[in-house]
C-alpha cells in the first residue's frame, strides 16, 4: 500500500468520523431551537413584572441573549450540512422549502418600504437565521425519527417543569401560566407535547411508549389548568382530523391539500348559508364555539385591523413593523384604548396582510399548499410521521385564525411548521430505495 493510499484512506475515515458526529449534533439542533421560545425565553424574560403586551413584543426582537443563541445554532447547522451534504445536494431542494426561503427574503427585502425600516430589518434577520437553522439541521441529520425523538424528549422536561410551577405557583387570573407570561403560552406548549407524545405513543420504541401517555397525561392536565379555549380545542380537534386527512391520501392517493381545501371550503359553505338563512351570523357562532361573541375583544382589534390593510394593499406596512415598532407604529398612531398596546393582531393571517400585503399573504398560501401537498408523499413513505407533518401544519394553520405565529420571531409553532415542511422531503428521501 502506497503512502499516497495510506493518506488517502485516513482522510476518507476522518471525513467520515466527522459527518457522524456533526449528524449527531444536527438531530438536536432543532429541539435546541424549540426550547429557546418553551423554555429558556419564558424563564429568563417572561416572568418579568411587565408582562403587558408591550412587553410581549421582545418575542419578535433580538434580545442580547437571542443574538447569540440563534447564530451560534445556525453556524452549527451551516457546519453540519457543509460536513455532511454539500456537494451532494442542494438544501432547498423541494418546492415547500424554496418557497419558504422566499418568504423570508420578502421579509427582508420589505425592510425598504416599511415605516420603520431598522425594526423590521432586524426582526427579519432573526427570522432568517431561524428558518435556515431549522432546514440546514434537519438536511444534515438525514434522520427524521431521530429529529422527531429528540423534540420529544425535550418537550417532555418542559412538560414536567411547567408541572413543577402551576404545583407551587397560584393560578393568574384567567387560569395557570407556567412558565410563560399568560396562559395561551402554557396551552400552545401543552398542545405541542400531546402532538409529538401522539407519534411516539405508536411509534417509539416500548419504554418511550410509557412516557408518551404520562407525557399526554400531564399536557392534558396542563391545558385544562390553563384554560386555554383556542390550544385545548386544537388538541382535541387537529389529531383526529389529521389521522382522517391521513387515511384518505394514503387510501386515494389525493393530495392532503386538495383534501384541506375541499373541507375548508364546505365549512366556509355551511357557514355561508346559514348566515344567508338567518340561521347564526358570527357572534352566534362564536358564542356558540367560544362563549363569547368578541373572541375575548378579538373582534374589536380586528375591527380597526381590517380597514388599516387597504391603507397599504399590496405590500403592506413592513415586516413586524404595525405593531410595537417604536413610535412611527401604525398601532400606536392611530389605534385606541387598549388596541394600540397589542403586540399583534391576534390573527396571523391578518397580521401578514398588515406586514406584507395582499403579495405575502398569496405567497403564504401557496407555502400552505406546497407544504401540504409534500405530505402526501411522507404519508405513503412513512405513515405515523407524515401524520405528525400534517398534525403540525393543520394545527398552526388553525391556530394562527386566534393567535398571530405565522413567521413571528421565535414563535414555537412557527418553528414547527417550517419543521414539519422541512421533515417531509426528508421523510421521502430516508424511504426511497
Amino acid at each position: 500500500m502506497t503512502l499516497a493510499h495510506e493518506a488517502g484512506l485516513t482522510g476518507t475515515r476522518r471525513a467520515d468520523d466527522t459527518a457522524i458526529w456533526t449528524r449527531r449534533l444536527a438531530r438536536w439542533i432543532p429541539a435546541l431551537m424549540l426550547a429557546y421560545g418553551l423554555l429558556i425565553w419564558p424563564v429568563l424574560y417572561g416572568r418579568s413584572p411587565d408582562t403587558g403586551p408591550a412587553f410581549q413584543v421582545l418575542q419578535s426582537e433580538s434580545s442580547a441573549l437571542s443574538q447569540i443563541y440563534f447564530p451560534l445554532l445556525l453556524l452549527a447547522a451551516g457546519f453540519a450540512w457543509i460536513a455532511t451534504s454539500y456537494g451532494r445536494r442542494r438544501p432547498l431542494d423541494d418546492a415547500a422549502t424554496a418557497l419558504i426561503a422566499l418568504f423570508v427574503t420578502l421579509c427582508l427585502v420589505s425592510a425598504l418600504w416599511s415605516v420603520a425600516p431598522g425594526i423590521a430589518l432586524r426582526r427579519a434577520v432573526l427570522q432568517v437565521a431561524i428558518v435556515a437553522a431549522l432546514i440546514l439541521s434537519v438536511r444534515a441529520a438525514a434522520d427524521p425519527d431521530g429529529v422527531v425523538a429528540r423534540i420529544f424528549w425535550t418537550l417532555a422536561a418542559i412538560m414536567l417543569v411547567n408541572l413543577a410551577m402551576v404545583a407551587v405557583k397560584p393560578a393568574g387570573p384567567l387560569g395557570h401560566e407556567g412558565v410563560y407570561p399568560q396562559k395561551n403560552g402554557l396551552g400552545a406548549a401543552a398542545a405541542l407535547a400531546i402532538l409529538f407524545a401522539l407519534h411516539q405513543l405508536f411509534a417509539g420504541a416500548r419504554w418511550t411508549r410509557v412516557a408518551a401517555l404520562l407525557v399526554i397525561a400531564v399536557a392534558v392536565l396542563l391545558l385544562v389548568l390553563s384554560r386555554s379555549k383556542t390550544s385545548l380545542g386544537l388538541a382535541a380537534l387537529v389529531p383526529a382530523i389529521a389521522l382522517a386527512a391521513a387515511i384518505v391520501a394514503r387510501a386515494t392517493r389525493l393530495s392532503p391539500a386538495v383534501l384541506v381545501g375541499l373541507g375548508a371550503g364546505l365549512a366556509y359553505l355551511v357557514y355561508a348559508v346559514g348566515v344567508a338563512a338567518y340561521l347564526w351570523d358570527f357572534p352566534a357562532v362564536a358564542t356558540a364555539l367560544f362563549g363569547d361573541p368578541t373572541l375575548t375583544t378579538r373582534t374589536e382589534i380586528w375591527d380597526f385591523a381590517l380597514p388599516m390593510t387597504e391603507r397599504r394593499p399590496w405590500l403592506g406596512f413592513g415586516f413586524e413593523s404595525f405593531w410595537q415598532a417604536g413610535p412611527d407604529s401604525p398601532s400606536l398612531r392611530e389605534a385606541r384604548g387598549f388596541v394600540a398596546k397589542m403586540p399583534h393582531a391576534h390573527n396571523g393571517y391578518i397580521d401578514i396582510l398588515l406586514q406584507l400585503g395582499r403579495v405575502g399573504l398569496a405567497l403564504l398560501m401557496v407555502i400552505l399548499f406546497a407544504a401540504l401537498h409534500a405530505c402526501g408523499g411522507a404519508l405513503r413513505a412513512r405513515f405515523g410521521l407524515g401524520w405528525l407533518c400534517l398534525a403540525l401544519m393543520l394545527f398552526t394553520g388553525l391556530y394562527n385564525f386566534l393567535e398571530s405565529a405565522w413567521f413571528r420571531g421565535f414563535d414555537f409553532f412557527s418553528m414547527s411548521f417550517v419543521l414539519a415542511t422541512a421533515l417531509t422531503g426528508e421523510i421521502r428521501r430516508s424511504a426511497a430505495p
